[in-house]
Protein backbone atom coordinates (compact mmCIF):
# COMPACT_ATOMS: atom_id res chain seq x y z
CA UNK A 1 0.00 0.00 0.00
CA UNK A 2 1.22 3.62 0.97
CA UNK A 3 5.18 3.45 1.59
CA UNK A 4 6.52 6.20 3.65
CA UNK A 5 9.98 6.52 6.07
CA UNK A 6 9.55 6.10 9.60
CA UNK A 7 10.73 9.05 11.78
CA UNK A 8 12.39 8.71 14.63
CA UNK A 9 11.03 10.09 17.23
CA UNK A 10 13.32 12.42 19.15
CA UNK A 11 14.46 12.05 22.89
CA UNK A 12 12.81 13.67 25.37
CA UNK A 13 9.20 14.02 25.85
CA UNK A 14 6.55 11.40 25.20
CA UNK A 15 5.13 11.66 21.40
CA UNK A 16 1.19 11.10 21.76
CA UNK A 17 -0.14 8.39 20.05
CA UNK A 18 -2.60 8.91 17.52
CA UNK A 19 -4.79 5.80 16.91
CA UNK A 20 -7.65 5.81 14.84
CA UNK A 21 -11.21 4.48 15.25
CA UNK A 22 -13.32 2.39 12.23
CA UNK A 23 -17.00 0.58 12.54
CA UNK A 24 -15.58 -2.02 10.19
CA UNK A 25 -12.02 -2.20 8.42
CA UNK A 26 -12.07 -4.04 5.31
CA UNK A 27 -9.44 -4.73 2.89
CA UNK A 28 -9.85 -2.63 -0.75
CA UNK A 29 -12.88 -0.07 0.31
CA UNK A 30 -12.10 3.55 0.19
CA UNK A 31 -12.81 3.89 3.68
CA UNK A 32 -10.00 1.28 5.21
CA UNK A 33 -7.48 2.58 2.61
CA UNK A 34 -7.56 5.85 3.75
CA UNK A 35 -7.33 4.74 7.27
CA UNK A 36 -4.52 2.78 6.87
CA UNK A 37 -2.65 5.68 4.45
CA UNK A 38 -3.33 8.00 7.46
CA UNK A 39 -1.67 5.08 10.05
CA UNK A 40 1.22 4.91 7.78
CA UNK A 41 1.42 8.99 8.00
CA UNK A 42 1.26 9.31 11.65
CA UNK A 43 3.57 6.61 12.17
CA UNK A 44 6.09 8.68 9.36
CA UNK A 45 6.19 11.62 11.74
CA UNK A 46 7.01 9.73 14.96
CA UNK A 47 3.33 8.73 16.35
CA UNK A 48 2.42 5.27 17.50
CA UNK A 49 -0.75 4.57 15.66
CA UNK A 50 -2.91 1.97 16.14
CA UNK A 51 -6.48 1.00 14.00
CA UNK A 52 -9.06 -0.10 16.29
CA UNK A 53 -12.24 -1.46 14.94
CA UNK A 54 -15.26 -3.20 15.80
CA UNK A 55 -15.40 -5.82 12.49
CA UNK A 56 -13.05 -6.24 10.19
CA UNK A 57 -12.22 -8.75 7.62
CA UNK A 58 -9.59 -11.65 7.79
CA UNK A 59 -7.17 -9.69 5.67
CA UNK A 60 -7.19 -7.09 8.01
CA UNK A 61 -6.81 -9.23 11.15
CA UNK A 62 -2.91 -8.47 11.55
CA UNK A 63 -3.82 -5.09 11.41
CA UNK A 64 -6.80 -4.21 13.83
CA UNK A 65 -6.90 -3.88 17.52
CA UNK A 66 -10.31 -4.57 19.08
CA UNK A 67 -11.96 -1.80 19.55
CA UNK A 68 -13.70 -2.82 23.37
CA UNK A 69 -9.46 -2.37 24.36
CA UNK A 70 -9.85 1.12 22.97
CA UNK A 71 -10.73 3.33 26.31
CA UNK A 72 -7.79 1.08 27.86
CA UNK A 73 -5.36 2.05 25.13
CA UNK A 74 -5.90 5.39 25.42
CA UNK A 75 -2.49 6.99 27.35
CA UNK A 76 -2.51 10.80 28.97
CA UNK A 77 -2.43 12.88 25.62
CA UNK A 78 -3.64 10.82 23.46
CA UNK A 79 -5.38 11.91 20.45
CA UNK A 80 -8.08 9.58 18.56
CA UNK A 81 -9.52 9.99 15.18
CA UNK A 82 -13.01 8.73 14.47
CA UNK A 83 -13.95 7.50 11.05
CA UNK A 84 -17.89 7.94 10.42
CA UNK A 85 -19.67 6.54 6.85
CA UNK A 86 -22.53 4.14 8.67
CA UNK A 87 -24.46 3.20 11.73
CA UNK A 88 -21.57 1.90 14.11
CA UNK A 89 -23.29 2.11 17.63
CA UNK A 90 -19.88 3.11 19.28
CA UNK A 91 -20.87 6.74 20.84
CA UNK A 92 -21.21 4.76 24.01
CA UNK A 93 -17.49 3.44 24.25
CA UNK A 94 -16.32 6.79 22.71
CA UNK A 95 -18.35 8.25 25.93
CA UNK A 96 -15.64 6.46 28.33
CA UNK A 97 -12.75 7.02 25.90
CA UNK A 98 -10.55 9.54 27.45
CA UNK A 99 -8.42 11.42 25.02
CA UNK A 100 -9.14 14.36 22.58
CA UNK A 101 -11.22 13.38 19.83
CA UNK A 102 -11.54 14.84 16.00
CA UNK A 103 -13.94 13.25 13.30
CA UNK A 104 -13.10 12.01 10.05
CA UNK A 105 -16.08 11.92 7.71
CA UNK A 106 -16.92 10.26 4.62
CA UNK A 107 -20.23 10.86 4.11
CA UNK A 108 -23.51 8.93 4.66
CA UNK A 109 -25.73 7.99 1.79
CA UNK A 110 -28.76 9.28 2.28
CA UNK A 111 -31.87 6.86 2.93
CA UNK A 112 -33.83 7.98 0.60
CA UNK A 113 -31.77 6.42 -1.96
CA UNK A 114 -32.30 2.86 -0.51
CA UNK A 115 -36.39 3.16 -0.18
CA UNK A 116 -38.40 0.62 -2.23
CA UNK A 117 -35.13 -1.85 -2.27
CA UNK A 118 -33.61 -2.32 0.79
CA UNK A 119 -35.52 -0.76 3.94
CA UNK A 120 -33.13 -2.31 7.13
CA UNK A 121 -30.12 -0.58 4.71
CA UNK A 122 -32.34 2.66 4.65
CA UNK A 123 -33.03 2.68 8.73
CA UNK A 124 -28.95 1.79 9.09
CA UNK A 125 -28.22 5.27 7.32
CA UNK A 126 -30.98 7.12 9.00
CA UNK A 127 -29.24 5.60 12.21
CA UNK A 128 -25.70 6.70 11.00
CA UNK A 129 -26.93 10.47 10.99
CA UNK A 130 -28.22 10.64 13.93
CA UNK A 131 -24.77 9.39 15.45
CA UNK A 132 -23.39 11.85 13.35
CA UNK A 133 -25.18 14.52 15.84
CA UNK A 134 -24.65 12.60 18.75
CA UNK A 135 -20.79 12.54 18.02
CA UNK A 136 -20.87 16.12 17.59
CA UNK A 137 -20.50 16.68 21.41
CA UNK A 138 -17.60 14.76 21.56
CA UNK A 139 -15.40 15.87 18.85
CA UNK A 140 -12.89 18.99 19.22
CA UNK A 141 -12.31 19.41 15.32
CA UNK A 142 -13.76 17.51 12.19
CA UNK A 143 -12.69 16.60 8.51
CA UNK A 144 -14.16 15.75 5.65
CA UNK A 145 -12.72 14.49 1.96
CA UNK A 146 -14.92 16.93 0.41
CA UNK A 147 -16.37 20.49 0.98
CA UNK A 148 -20.03 18.67 -0.32
CA UNK A 149 -19.38 16.33 3.05
CA UNK A 150 -17.84 19.46 5.07
CA UNK A 151 -21.06 21.56 4.66
CA UNK A 152 -22.68 18.95 6.36
CA UNK A 153 -20.72 18.74 9.19
CA UNK A 154 -20.94 22.88 9.71
CA UNK A 155 -24.51 22.54 9.18
CA UNK A 156 -23.83 19.86 12.29
CA UNK A 157 -21.86 22.43 14.16
CA UNK A 158 -19.17 20.84 14.27
CA UNK A 159 -15.87 22.57 15.56
CA UNK A 160 -13.37 23.83 13.17
CA UNK A 161 -14.33 21.93 9.95
CA UNK A 162 -10.97 20.93 7.32
CA UNK A 163 -11.41 19.42 4.18
CA UNK A 164 -8.79 16.90 3.72
CA UNK A 165 -6.78 15.74 0.00
CA UNK A 166 -8.19 12.15 -0.58
CA UNK A 167 -5.42 9.73 -0.81
CA UNK A 168 -5.29 7.12 -3.64
CA UNK A 169 -2.30 4.42 -3.97
CA UNK A 170 -1.61 4.63 -7.53
CA UNK A 171 0.62 1.42 -7.56
CA UNK A 172 -2.56 -0.41 -6.82
CA UNK A 173 -4.09 0.03 -10.25
CA UNK A 174 -0.67 -0.75 -12.34
CA UNK A 175 -1.70 -4.66 -12.22
CA UNK A 176 -1.15 -6.10 -15.32
CA UNK A 177 -4.24 -7.10 -17.66
CA UNK A 178 -6.20 -10.61 -17.78
CA UNK A 179 -5.18 -11.55 -21.11
CA UNK A 180 -8.11 -14.14 -21.36
CA UNK A 181 -10.65 -11.78 -20.31
CA UNK A 182 -8.97 -8.74 -22.05
CA UNK A 183 -8.79 -10.93 -25.60
CA UNK A 184 -12.77 -11.45 -25.29
CA UNK A 185 -14.11 -8.04 -24.54
CA UNK A 186 -11.54 -6.94 -27.60
CA UNK A 187 -12.09 -9.56 -30.11
CA UNK A 188 -15.39 -8.97 -31.76
CA UNK A 189 -14.44 -5.03 -31.80
CA UNK A 190 -17.40 -3.84 -29.79
CA UNK A 191 -17.25 -0.39 -28.39
CA UNK A 192 -17.11 -0.83 -24.39
CA UNK A 193 -18.46 1.11 -21.90
CA UNK A 194 -17.67 0.29 -18.73
CA UNK A 195 -18.74 0.87 -14.57
CA UNK A 196 -17.42 -0.28 -11.95
CA UNK A 197 -19.00 -0.58 -8.24
CA UNK A 198 -21.60 -2.55 -6.29
CA UNK A 199 -25.11 -3.19 -7.45
CA UNK A 200 -26.68 -0.80 -4.95
CA UNK A 201 -29.73 0.98 -5.36
CA UNK A 202 -27.54 4.49 -4.59
CA UNK A 203 -25.42 4.03 -7.93
CA UNK A 204 -28.42 3.65 -10.45
CA UNK A 205 -26.95 0.75 -12.48
CA UNK A 206 -30.40 0.35 -14.05
CA UNK A 207 -30.02 3.90 -15.37
CA UNK A 208 -26.56 3.04 -16.51
CA UNK A 209 -28.26 0.24 -18.49
CA UNK A 210 -31.18 2.70 -20.20
CA UNK A 211 -28.30 4.95 -21.34
CA UNK A 212 -26.25 2.28 -23.00
CA UNK A 213 -29.90 1.08 -24.07
CA UNK A 214 -30.45 4.39 -26.09
CA UNK A 215 -26.67 4.37 -26.92
CA UNK A 216 -26.79 1.32 -29.00
CA UNK A 217 -29.99 1.71 -30.59
CA UNK A 218 -29.49 5.47 -31.39
CA UNK A 219 -26.11 5.86 -32.18
CA UNK A 220 -23.28 1.95 -31.84
CA UNK A 221 -25.06 -0.98 -32.27
CA UNK A 222 -21.87 -2.48 -32.09
CA UNK A 223 -21.09 -2.15 -28.25
CA UNK A 224 -21.44 -3.40 -24.90
CA UNK A 225 -22.08 -2.89 -21.30
CA UNK A 226 -19.65 -3.53 -18.86
CA UNK A 227 -20.70 -4.08 -15.23
CA UNK A 228 -17.80 -4.80 -12.76
CA UNK A 229 -18.60 -5.30 -9.41
CA UNK A 230 -20.97 -7.76 -6.86
CA UNK A 231 -24.58 -8.25 -7.46
CA UNK A 232 -26.51 -10.08 -5.30
CA UNK A 233 -29.38 -11.23 -7.52
CA UNK A 234 -32.02 -12.57 -4.37
CA UNK A 235 -32.03 -8.88 -3.04
CA UNK A 236 -35.03 -6.42 -4.63
CA UNK A 237 -32.20 -4.75 -6.42
CA UNK A 238 -30.62 -6.98 -7.52
CA UNK A 239 -33.85 -8.64 -9.22
CA UNK A 240 -34.40 -5.43 -10.41
CA UNK A 241 -31.16 -5.14 -12.62
CA UNK A 242 -32.01 -8.21 -13.88
CA UNK A 243 -35.65 -7.37 -14.68
CA UNK A 244 -34.45 -4.02 -16.21
CA UNK A 245 -31.73 -6.13 -18.82
CA UNK A 246 -34.80 -8.63 -19.62
CA UNK A 247 -37.02 -5.47 -20.54
CA UNK A 248 -34.54 -3.70 -22.56
CA UNK A 249 -33.71 -7.04 -24.46
CA UNK A 250 -30.23 -6.37 -24.36
CA UNK A 251 -28.00 -9.50 -24.39
CA UNK A 252 -24.54 -7.24 -24.66
CA UNK A 253 -25.06 -6.22 -20.90
CA UNK A 254 -22.78 -8.42 -18.75
CA UNK A 255 -22.63 -8.48 -15.21
CA UNK A 256 -19.16 -9.57 -14.34
CA UNK A 257 -19.81 -9.79 -10.49
CA UNK A 258 -16.57 -9.85 -8.17
CA UNK A 259 -13.26 -9.96 -10.14
CA UNK A 260 -9.82 -9.87 -9.24
CA UNK A 261 -7.31 -6.85 -10.10
CA UNK A 262 -5.77 -8.75 -13.40
CA UNK A 263 -9.60 -8.71 -14.92
CA UNK A 264 -10.26 -4.92 -13.47
CA UNK A 265 -7.16 -4.53 -15.00
CA UNK A 266 -8.86 -6.14 -18.37
CA UNK A 267 -12.20 -4.31 -18.34
CA UNK A 268 -10.55 -1.11 -17.83
CA UNK A 269 -8.04 -1.67 -20.58
CA UNK A 270 -10.67 -2.71 -23.16
CA UNK A 271 -13.38 0.53 -22.19
CA UNK A 272 -13.99 3.06 -24.27
CA UNK A 273 -15.87 5.36 -21.62
CA UNK A 274 -16.50 4.84 -18.08
CA UNK A 275 -19.70 5.88 -17.00
CA UNK A 276 -21.20 6.58 -13.82
CA UNK A 277 -24.93 7.31 -12.71
CA UNK A 278 -24.68 7.26 -8.92
CA UNK A 279 -26.91 9.20 -7.02
CA UNK A 280 -24.17 9.61 -4.41
CA UNK A 281 -20.72 9.63 -3.74
CA UNK A 282 -18.52 10.85 -0.96
CA UNK A 283 -15.76 10.70 -2.99
CA UNK A 284 -15.92 7.95 -5.97
CA UNK A 285 -12.71 6.13 -6.53
CA UNK A 286 -13.05 4.25 -9.36
CA UNK A 287 -13.51 7.45 -11.02
CA UNK A 288 -9.52 8.03 -10.65
CA UNK A 289 -9.13 4.50 -11.49
CA UNK A 290 -10.34 5.36 -15.16
CA UNK A 291 -8.77 8.38 -15.08
CA UNK A 292 -5.48 7.29 -14.21
CA UNK A 293 -6.03 4.44 -16.85
CA UNK A 294 -6.94 6.69 -19.26
CA UNK A 295 -10.26 5.80 -19.82
CA UNK A 296 -12.96 9.37 -20.45
CA UNK A 297 -15.12 9.87 -17.66
CA UNK A 298 -18.94 10.62 -18.14
CA UNK A 299 -20.00 10.67 -14.46
CA UNK A 300 -23.50 12.42 -13.45
CA UNK A 301 -23.10 15.75 -11.04
CA UNK A 302 -24.59 13.88 -7.84
CA UNK A 303 -22.73 15.03 -4.20
CA UNK A 304 -18.95 15.23 -4.57
CA UNK A 305 -18.72 13.39 -7.82
CA UNK A 306 -17.81 16.96 -9.73
CA UNK A 307 -15.09 17.90 -6.73
CA UNK A 308 -13.42 14.60 -7.10
CA UNK A 309 -13.78 15.30 -11.02
CA UNK A 310 -11.93 18.79 -10.32
CA UNK A 311 -13.06 20.20 -13.40
CA UNK A 312 -11.89 16.81 -15.44
CA UNK A 313 -14.29 14.29 -17.23
CA UNK A 314 -17.54 15.53 -18.35
CA UNK A 315 -19.90 16.05 -15.36
CA UNK A 316 -23.94 15.50 -16.72
CA UNK A 317 -26.62 17.65 -14.94
CA UNK A 318 -28.84 15.25 -16.67
CA UNK A 319 -30.09 11.76 -16.32
CA UNK A 320 -32.07 11.67 -19.39
CA UNK A 321 -30.44 8.43 -21.44
CA UNK A 322 -30.95 10.05 -24.65
CA UNK A 323 -29.04 13.15 -24.08
CA UNK A 324 -26.33 10.99 -22.47
CA UNK A 325 -25.96 8.61 -24.71
CA UNK A 326 -24.88 11.26 -27.52
CA UNK A 327 -22.29 12.15 -25.22
CA UNK A 328 -21.37 8.91 -25.61
CA UNK A 329 -21.39 8.61 -29.25
CA UNK A 330 -19.40 12.07 -29.94
CA UNK A 331 -16.71 10.66 -27.48
CA UNK A 332 -16.48 7.51 -29.63
CA UNK A 333 -16.25 9.20 -32.69
CA UNK A 334 -14.32 12.48 -32.41
CA UNK A 335 -10.94 11.27 -31.37
CA UNK A 336 -10.07 14.78 -30.88
CA UNK A 337 -11.82 15.13 -28.18
CA UNK A 338 -11.35 12.30 -26.04
CA UNK A 339 -7.99 12.84 -26.43
CA UNK A 340 -8.20 16.41 -25.16
CA UNK A 341 -10.74 15.24 -22.11
CA UNK A 342 -7.77 12.25 -21.55
CA UNK A 343 -5.26 14.91 -20.99
CA UNK A 344 -7.17 17.21 -18.85
CA UNK A 345 -8.01 14.31 -16.56
CA UNK A 346 -4.24 13.41 -16.43
CA UNK A 347 -3.68 17.19 -15.49
CA UNK A 348 -6.38 16.83 -13.00
CA UNK A 349 -4.25 13.38 -11.31
CA UNK A 350 -1.15 15.50 -10.91
CA UNK A 351 -2.89 17.31 -8.56
CA UNK A 352 -3.21 14.22 -6.59
CA UNK A 353 0.19 12.86 -6.37
CA UNK A 354 1.11 11.25 -3.20
CA UNK A 355 4.27 14.09 -1.60
CA UNK A 356 1.19 16.51 -2.11
CA UNK A 357 -1.18 15.05 -0.44
CA UNK A 358 0.98 13.81 2.53
CA UNK A 359 1.87 17.72 2.78
CA UNK A 360 -1.64 18.76 2.53
CA UNK A 361 -2.94 16.06 4.91
CA UNK A 362 -0.08 17.24 7.75
CA UNK A 363 -0.92 20.72 7.48
CA UNK A 364 -4.60 19.83 7.74
CA UNK A 365 -4.04 17.96 10.73
CA UNK A 366 -1.30 19.78 12.36
CA UNK A 367 -3.33 22.06 14.42
CA UNK A 368 -5.16 18.89 15.87
CA UNK A 369 -1.74 17.34 16.71
CA UNK A 370 -0.04 20.29 18.64
CA UNK A 371 -3.53 20.71 20.30
CA UNK A 372 -4.58 24.13 18.74
CA UNK A 373 -7.90 25.12 20.42
CA UNK A 374 -10.84 25.78 18.16
CA UNK A 375 -12.19 28.85 17.32
CA UNK A 376 -15.35 29.26 19.31
CA UNK A 377 -18.62 28.46 17.21
CA UNK A 378 -19.99 31.51 15.65
CA UNK A 379 -23.20 30.23 14.28
CA UNK A 380 -26.19 32.41 16.05
CA UNK A 381 -29.28 30.51 16.78
CA UNK A 382 -31.99 31.71 14.43
CA UNK A 383 -35.53 32.87 15.72
CA UNK A 384 -37.37 30.77 12.44
CA UNK A 385 -36.01 28.49 9.89
CA UNK A 386 -37.72 29.11 6.39
CA UNK A 387 -36.89 27.15 4.14
CA UNK A 388 -37.09 28.06 0.51
CA UNK A 389 -35.39 25.30 -1.74
CA UNK A 390 -35.82 28.05 -4.93
CA UNK A 391 -34.86 31.28 -3.49
CA UNK A 392 -30.73 31.45 -4.41
CA UNK A 393 -31.26 30.17 -8.07
CA UNK A 394 -34.84 31.44 -8.43
CA UNK A 395 -35.48 34.68 -6.35
CA UNK A 396 -38.63 35.76 -8.69
CA UNK A 397 -40.46 32.62 -8.29
CA UNK A 398 -43.54 33.34 -6.38
CA UNK A 399 -42.51 31.18 -3.16
CA UNK A 400 -38.99 32.99 -3.13
CA UNK A 401 -40.70 36.16 -3.19
CA UNK A 402 -42.42 35.11 -0.16
CA UNK A 403 -39.47 33.82 1.85
CA UNK A 404 -38.48 37.25 1.66
CA UNK A 405 -41.26 38.72 2.56
CA UNK A 406 -41.56 36.32 5.56
CA UNK A 407 -37.80 36.71 6.42
CA UNK A 408 -38.12 40.93 6.12
CA UNK A 409 -41.06 40.51 8.99
CA UNK A 410 -39.54 38.11 11.63
CA UNK A 411 -36.22 39.20 13.13
CA UNK A 412 -33.21 37.22 13.81
CA UNK A 413 -35.03 34.40 10.68
CA UNK A 414 -32.53 32.38 8.46
CA UNK A 415 -33.16 31.62 5.36
CA UNK A 416 -31.95 28.11 4.05
CA UNK A 417 -31.61 27.04 0.39
CA UNK A 418 -29.91 24.99 -2.66
CA UNK A 419 -27.04 26.86 -4.43
CA UNK A 420 -25.21 24.63 -6.83
CA UNK A 421 -21.75 26.17 -5.22
CA UNK A 422 -20.14 25.30 -1.60
CA UNK A 423 -20.88 28.37 0.75
CA UNK A 424 -18.97 28.85 4.24
CA UNK A 425 -21.73 29.51 6.42
CA UNK A 426 -24.78 31.86 6.68
CA UNK A 427 -24.34 35.01 4.91
CA UNK A 428 -25.85 38.17 6.03
CA UNK A 429 -28.91 40.05 4.62
CA UNK A 430 -30.10 43.52 5.02
CA UNK A 431 -32.04 44.26 8.05
CA UNK A 432 -31.98 41.40 10.87
CA UNK A 433 -31.34 38.05 9.20
CA UNK A 434 -29.36 35.67 7.36
CA UNK A 435 -29.28 33.43 4.40
CA UNK A 436 -27.47 30.37 4.46
CA UNK A 437 -26.83 28.36 1.00
CA UNK A 438 -26.53 24.47 0.92
CA UNK A 439 -25.32 22.05 -2.14
CA UNK A 440 -28.07 19.69 -3.44
CA UNK A 441 -27.39 16.67 -3.06
CA UNK A 442 -27.81 16.25 -7.04
CA UNK A 443 -27.65 19.06 -9.38
CA UNK A 444 -30.72 21.47 -9.67
CA UNK A 445 -32.99 21.41 -12.47
CA UNK A 446 -32.66 24.18 -15.16
CA UNK A 447 -36.50 25.70 -13.91
CA UNK A 448 -38.12 26.44 -10.68
CA UNK A 449 -40.91 24.09 -12.32
CA UNK A 450 -38.69 21.15 -11.99
CA UNK A 451 -38.17 18.45 -9.31
CA UNK A 452 -35.61 19.97 -6.64
CA UNK A 453 -33.47 17.37 -5.54
CA UNK A 454 -32.79 17.24 -1.49
CA UNK A 455 -29.98 18.31 0.60
CA UNK A 456 -28.48 16.26 3.31
CA UNK A 457 -26.50 19.46 4.62
CA UNK A 458 -29.50 21.35 4.91
CA UNK A 459 -31.43 18.74 6.28
CA UNK A 460 -29.05 18.21 8.59
CA UNK A 461 -29.34 22.04 9.89
CA UNK A 462 -33.00 21.59 10.42
CA UNK A 463 -32.07 18.34 12.73
CA UNK A 464 -29.68 20.75 14.57
CA UNK A 465 -31.77 23.98 15.00
CA UNK A 466 -34.52 24.15 18.16
CA UNK A 467 -36.68 27.42 15.70
CA UNK A 468 -39.64 26.75 14.16
CA UNK A 469 -39.41 25.95 10.42
CA UNK A 470 -41.35 27.12 7.78
CA UNK A 471 -41.34 24.67 4.43
CA UNK A 472 -41.96 27.05 1.57
CA UNK A 473 -42.39 24.44 -0.72
CA UNK A 474 -44.10 21.79 0.85
CA UNK A 475 -43.78 19.02 -2.35
CA UNK A 476 -39.94 19.17 -1.93
CA UNK A 477 -37.53 16.41 -1.23
CA UNK A 478 -35.81 18.27 1.71
CA UNK A 479 -39.30 18.79 3.42
CA UNK A 480 -40.43 15.34 2.86
CA UNK A 481 -36.86 14.37 4.26
CA UNK A 482 -36.49 16.63 7.24
CA UNK A 483 -40.21 17.06 8.09
CA UNK A 484 -40.34 13.83 10.91
CA UNK A 485 -37.56 15.25 12.79
CA UNK A 486 -38.99 18.32 12.85
CA UNK A 487 -42.95 17.95 12.51
CA UNK A 488 -43.88 19.41 15.86
CA UNK A 489 -42.34 22.54 14.91
CA UNK A 490 -43.19 23.00 11.49
CA UNK A 491 -45.76 24.95 9.21
CA UNK A 492 -45.90 24.54 5.31
CA UNK A 493 -47.20 26.69 2.52
CA UNK A 494 -47.56 25.05 -0.87
CA UNK A 495 -48.40 26.43 -4.36
CA UNK A 496 -51.93 25.45 -5.58
CA UNK A 497 -50.78 23.06 -8.03
CA UNK A 498 -48.59 20.95 -5.28
CA UNK A 499 -49.33 17.76 -5.35
CA UNK A 500 -50.88 16.60 -1.82
CA UNK A 501 -47.94 14.36 -0.22
CA UNK A 502 -46.57 13.44 3.06
CA UNK A 503 -46.31 17.09 4.05
CA UNK A 504 -49.90 17.18 4.36
CA UNK A 505 -50.15 15.34 7.78
CA UNK A 506 -49.42 19.45 9.30
CA UNK A 507 -53.03 19.40 8.83
CA UNK A 508 -54.16 23.14 9.22
CA UNK A 509 -50.40 24.03 9.86
CA UNK A 510 -50.31 23.74 6.25
CA UNK A 511 -51.30 26.69 4.31
CA UNK A 512 -52.25 27.47 0.26
CA UNK A 513 -49.94 30.40 -1.37
CA UNK A 514 -52.78 32.63 -3.03
CA UNK A 515 -50.04 34.40 -5.52
CA UNK A 516 -52.16 37.34 -5.93
CA UNK A 517 -53.18 38.28 -2.50
CA UNK A 518 -49.92 36.56 -0.73
CA UNK A 519 -51.10 38.50 2.41
CA UNK A 520 -53.67 35.98 3.27
CA UNK A 521 -50.69 33.71 3.66
CA UNK A 522 -47.76 35.73 5.37
CA UNK A 523 -50.72 37.19 8.24
CA UNK A 524 -52.07 34.26 9.87
CA UNK A 525 -48.38 32.48 9.25
CA UNK A 526 -47.08 35.23 11.27
CA UNK A 527 -49.48 35.25 13.84
CA UNK A 528 -49.27 31.18 14.33
CA UNK A 529 -45.48 31.30 14.55
CA UNK A 530 -45.59 34.44 17.47
CA UNK A 531 -48.38 32.41 19.14
CA UNK A 532 -45.63 29.44 19.22
CA UNK A 533 -42.62 31.70 20.18
CA UNK A 534 -44.47 32.82 23.11
CA UNK A 535 -45.42 28.84 24.21
CA UNK A 536 -43.22 26.35 21.93
CA UNK A 537 -44.22 23.43 24.34
CA UNK A 538 -48.38 24.24 23.48
CA UNK A 539 -48.76 22.98 20.11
Amino acid sequence: MFRLMRKRPSRGARTPAVHQLVPRLAWGDAVGNQVRYLQALLQAWGHPSDIFADQWDDACREQTRPATLLPRAMGPGDLLLVHHSFQSRLVPLLRRTPGRKALVYHNITPSRLFEGFDRKLALACSAAREELLALQPLMERAYAYSHFSAEELQAAEYPAVSVLPFAVDWRAFDVAPDETLKAGLQEDGCVNILFVGRAVPSKRIDDVMRVFAAYQRLYQPHSRLIIAGYLNRETPYGAHLLGVKETLASERVRFLGRISAAQLSACYATATVYLSMSRHEGFGVPLLEAMHRNVPVVAYGAAAVPETLGGAGITTLSHEPEAIAQVLAVLERRKDLRQRLIAGQQERLRALGQEQVAAQVREGLRPFLEGQPPPPPDLPAASVELVCPTLSRWPEAPLSRLALRLASSLPGSRLLTLHPAPASGPSELKGDGSMWRFMPDQPLPPHASGPLPGSSSLEMALRRSRAPVVFLGADTQVAQAALPSVVSRAWGVREPSDAPGPISQLGPRLLTLNPTAPEITVVPLLEALAAFRRNPDHE
